[in-house]
């Protein structure tokens, strides 16, 4: 009997031992979600801010900004609101790769940048 209390009494400080380090792990999680949320909050203020900049110096409306919005929205043949990155082809070797900005797995060549915007995808 004695031995049966102290596997269960190991058992129970496994479980507790694994709760707490999944507590932890859900904490530091939830800190970087956050920290995420503020990074976008304050990245749509910057671009709200850039695009009244851009209408009042240029004359560009809201319209023309849907229309470019929709534009872009369609070249991933997906209209969903949503910039879904294609599959690229490494330059070196020539085997499609996510777009991910990873160096070649096949290779290891690093990828190139065709756009201001390829590390963002």
């Amino acid at each position: 009997m004695l031995f049966k209390n102290l596997r269960q009494d190991l058992r129970i400080a496994d479980a507790s031992l694994e709760a707490s380090g999944a507590q932890r792990s859900a904490e530091k999680a939830h800190g970087r979600l956050e920290r995420l949320d503020d990074r976008l909050s304050h990245l749509a203020m910057v671009t709200e801010a850039l695009w009244h900049l851009l209408k009042s110096k240029t004359g560009w409306t809201d319209e023309m900004l849907m229309q470019e919005l929709q534009h872009i929205d369609a070249a991933d043949g997906t209209i969903d609101q949503r910039r879904t990155p294609r599959a690229i082809k490494c330059h070196a070797c020539n085997r499609n790769l996510p777009a991910d900005g990873r160096d070649c797995i096949y290779c290891g060549a690093p990828p190139v940048m065709s756009s201001p915007f390829s590390k963002a995808w």
